[in-house]
């Protein structure tokens, strides 16, 4: 199933640290432009993630895919998202525009299983919340029950044999509010708020609000230059901050990519001495006015866009995709919308740790 995972195996127990090393950013076009809310990825990651994208109707039946007393819901909105491997959500955007990206966390500790509580399987965490809120605040305040503690547990199985899968999770709405969400030693931590436009990989978020804090006083002189994610966080958040506003939809989307390509990392020999550093392969962009999905493939020409409007997302409507594997780069440029085929909601990956 994972192809040419096969060929870098010997190396994957090395590779344990920031693995999927990806950016992102929440880009606030301005007044002129109706304060479009454009939020940017990119995914790195050391071999093809085998990706397809899916547009899933409201009204699916969801099982959190965790073993005994699993979480289990019925989507409320339809989303588009980005899968890896066809067995996780790792990116998309739902009817309403809120937008989920799920990055690496090395620091990552999701605690030990408690079967009173609920829970769900990391491989399907994004989705929930695309199926089950139309914005950052309704996530935000649905989080935790009356005594402080999480509603459900997330739980991790490897993506890939050998590479333990941490991941921390960002929420994005058209209002351009942001929900960080990090499981560390056991405990659910959040930063919810405009502020949180940037974020990439370790160490923990508030580590890197105080490394930034240092660059963010002399960025007009100097910032750092490597690929590694502290680095790509200061930089990226300076990009940010002096972007310019933009006055119509291209505009907006030229400046996200122009960030985000700028902290991608290009394609070089992978080294086992530095394995938070890895080429990116893809990125995503999500105009949240609008409701378009653009995906961009860092490895080919592939740059294409999907509609979600133009999708039959409601209750009752038939999950399609649109496949990327074995397609010529070029039936995959310019808008895809009509090209997505029928297709059953793929099977998440079971994490019954």
């Amino acid at each position: 199933m994972f192809g040419p995972l096969a060929q870098v195996s010997f190396v994957l127990p090395l590779l344990f640290s920031d693995v999927f090393a990806c950016s992102r950013v929440t880009y606030n076009s301005g007044s002129s432009d109706g304060n479009r809310i454009v939020i940017g990825r990119s995914m790195d990651w050391l071999t093809p993630t085998n990706s397809s994208i899916f547009a899933f109707p409201a009204g699916l039946q969801r099982n959190g895919s965790a073993g005994n007393n699993s979480a289990s819901w019925t989507s409320k909105y339809g989303s588009v998202i980005t899968t890896a491997y066809d067995i996780s959500t790792c990116d998309g955007m739902n009817t309403q525009g809120l937008v989920a990206n799920l990055l690496y966390l090395a620091d990552g500790d999701y605690g030990p299983r408690n079967t009173s509580q609920q829970a769900m399987s990391l491989a399907i965490w994004p989705q929930y919340f695309l199926d089950q809120y139309a914005t950052v605040a309704e996530a935000a305040n649905d989080l935790f029950d009356a005594s402080g503690e999480p509603k459900f547990q997330v739980r991790t199985m490897p993506l890939i044999p050998g590479v333990p899968t941490l991941m921390h999770l960002s929420l994005s709405d058209a209002t351009g509010d942001n929900l960080i969400l990090e499981w560390l030693n056991g405990s659910l931590v959040t930063h919810h708020g405009t502020q949180y436009s940037v974020m990439t990989n370790e160490p923990d978020y508030d580590q890197q609000l105080a490394i930034n804090e240092y660059w963010s006083t002399i960025a007009n002189f100097s910032l750092p230059g490597t690929d590694r994610p502290a680095d790509r966080f200061a930089r990226l958040a300076h990009y940010v901050d002096v972007a310019p506003g933009a006055t119509e939809e291209v505009t907006a989307l030229a400046t996200t990519a122009g960030m985000i390509r700028a902290v991608s990392v290009p394609m070089e020999p992978i080294n086992i001495d530095t394995p938070n550093i890895t080429p990116t392969l893809w990125r995503t962009y999500a105009d949240t006015k609008e409701l378009v999905y653009y995906y961009e493939s860092a490895t080919d020409g592939k740059m294409f866009w999907v509609e979600l409007s133009k999708l039959n997302l409601t209750t009752g409507g038939q999950t399609r995709d649109l496949p990327l594997l074995g397609i010529n780069w070029t039936d995959r440029v310019g808008d895809m919308t009509g090209q997505f085929q029928k297709a059953t909601p793929f099977t998440y990956l079971e994490a019954n740790s």
